[in-house]
């Protein structure tokens, strides 16, 4: 290297260094959310260095906390456009397609960060936290059980390994590690809130609204302490907080699912005071911006079922290899119809363990996810129903996987995936001897506790419109008849009504059909002890009563197309 490169090599360096300590200096300023003197700098950066990908990164970053996630989005591809193994804007991109719900898309993006570079916390972080969205158990806890392995003191790794110790039903695992960094970390909102979670799943119902009366008062304007607080009935939001909340709707200063998150606080505080007016105009209110996020395929659902029925119109039995597992008893039915409850009387059974909603059957059949499946998966399935070795293969594999959920000496493990009535044809070829119940409930009663529920993430998309909602429950009755008129009395059908009205009698006939002895302790179901993670957590701590039966006929005013739709008399 001659001289006069010598020091165009120098003025090169030197140039670098500046712009590095500018870029610094701007990070400084993000962190200290001085967010106008760091958007300064990293524009400058890059007018100077229109290729400096980590100006352009953090610009993206920036832009994210402001809420503008297309220029976020746009710099991040630019970013990868520079460096295309840019494992951190892979990473960043995928947390805006978190944001904007394209979920698929969001796992591409984390899986190539995670490939280019496996010890990258952050998006071993962002992958558990998607698994967990999804709720894809296993896949969350062993993301962040890597997280942990590389940063045990992180605490975004330390809040999303307990999460997915909750998911995976390991809840006193939990409990304690969440008890332990809420007390070093007081100030850490997430620690509070799945601790107040791990307690009402487990039923300590004072230890969680204890949690939330405290962080409600330190800090109102947290939605998901909001949502919490007005779900203990005795709460009753001031008019401080109400003026608050309604002036922020008004002016339009929360994203579309904080809007539904805070109509159906209101619904909550409302309906608690029994102004079931001032209740139903914001439940109608939430729900309509929920469906418009994302509309309800009623017509692929329906080609879906029909896809169902003529692949096990004829389907012959087969003679599978016995196994020294625990037997499945599937307790299925439209959500919020009495699966919850069925359970909690199912696993108060000496003999049943109750391992809740699993995802196992849709996950190793190939059908991935049993609502609007993909075309690719509902292929797979059909080729696993196809291929004799293959549905071996998923029975095998079933089987063994809720052997982990028995407790010891349990003859049956209880599956309470309601959407498993989907599948009633995969689980009586697969599972000759297993039990299928199938819960039943007044059609308006249901409906209402359905459109009344706001569900996590878009799972249940269906529910926040009332004629999409009355034509789906119709849709679910259709494939119900044809598994009943196939299958007749291997499917006991539990009809809610029938059990709050004569507790004992019907108890004892679900009990019979699986195959144990009667126990007293079933009738005292509500005392059982065990972790619950339905929208039925309270209602099944306590004995059975009538509350729910026509509760809808409070709000009947706002139910018109409802009503018409389930043709209700």
């Amino acid at each position: 290297m001659n001289r006069h490169e010598r020091r165009k090599q120098k003025k090169t360096n030197i140039g670098t260094s500046v712009l590095q300590n500018e870029l610094l200096r701007a990070i400084q300023l993000h962190s200290k959310k001085d967010l106008v003197n760091a958007e300064r700098i990293y524009k400058s950066i890059i007018l100077k260095d229109p290729n400096n990908y980590d100006a352009i990164r953090h610009l993206g970053i920036l832009k994210q906390d402001l809420g503008d996630y297309e220029a976020a989005y746009s710099n991040y591809l630019k970013c990868i456009e520079i460096r295309p193994n840019g494992f951190e804007a892979l990473n960043n991109l995928g947390a805006v397609h978190v944001r904007n719900k394209n979920y698929q898309l969001a796992l591409k993006c984390f899986g190539r960060s995670y490939e280019i570079k496996g010890d990258y916390v952050p998006t071993i972080n962002n992958l558990a936290s998607l698994y967990h969205k999804l709720n894809r158990p296993k896949e969350a806890l062993e993301m962040s059980s890597k997280a942990l392995k590389f940063q045990p003191n992180n605490l975004i790794t330390l809040n999303q390994h307990a999460k997915a110790l909750i998911l995976n039903n390991d809840i006193r695992e939990a409990i304690d590690l969440l008890e332990k960094y809420h007390k070093a970390f007081p100030e850490h909102e997430d620690f509070a809130l799945n601790l107040s979670t791990a307690y009402k799943e487990m039923g300590e119902f004072e230890k969680s609204n204890q949690i939330i009366n405290e962080q409600f008062k330190v800090n109102y304007k947290n939605l998901q302490y909001l949502l919490g607080y007005v779900h203990i009935k005795e709460n009753k939001l001031s008019d401080k907080h109400l003026q608050y909340f309604e002036e922020q709707l008004e002016k339009n200063h929360y994203m579309e699912d904080d809007k539904v998150l805070l109509c159906h606080a209101f619904f909550r505080n409302f309906a608690n005071q029994n102004n079931f007016d001032k209740a139903g105009k914001y439940l109608i209110k939430g729900n309509n911006i929920q469906y418009k996020i994302k509309p309800f395929d009623l017509k692929k659902e329906r080609e879906v079922y029909e896809k169902i029925k003529k692949l096990f119109i004829n389907i012959k039995t087969n003679k599978w290899k016995k196994s020294k597992n625990p037997k499945p008893i599937f307790v299925c039915g439209m959500p919020r119809s009495g699966t919850t409850l069925c359970e909690q009387i199912l696993s108060s059974h000496s003999k049943i363990s109750g391992a809740g909603e699993l995802t196992y059957l849709a996950e190793m059949s190939g059908i991935n996810q049993i609502i609007n499946p993909e075309d690719i998966h509902l292929e797979k399935f059909e080729s696993v129903v196809n291929n004799i070795d293959s549905s071996q293969e998923v029975r095998s594999d079933y089987l063994e996987a809720i052997k982990s959920h028995a407790e010891k000496n349990s003859e049956y493990v209880c599956d309470k995936m309601p959407h498993n009535y989907v599948l009633i044809g995969l689980i009586k070829y697969l599972f000759p001897e297993g039990k299928i119940i199938y819960c039943k409930r007044n059609p308006m009663d249901n409906c209402f506790s359905l459109y009344s529920h706001k569900f996590t993430e878009l799972s249940h998309q269906y529910s926040y419109n009332q004629k999409m909602l009355a034509m789906y429950y119709k849709l679910h009755v259709e494939l119900m008849n044809f598994w009943i008129n196939k299958y007749k009395d291997s499917i006991f059908i539990l009809d809610n009504e029938e059990l709050v009205n004569n507790q004992e009698i019907v108890s004892k006939q679900l009990i019979d059909f699986c195959d144990v002895e009667w126990e007293d302790q079933c009738l005292d179901f509500y005392k059982t002890k065990r972790q619950v993670r339905t929208a039925s957590i309270e209602q099944v701590r306590q004995p059975i009563n009538k509350k729910s039966i026509g509760a809808w006929k409070k709000y009947e005013k706002y139910f018109k197309d409802l009503v018409e739709e389930l043709n209700v008399k």
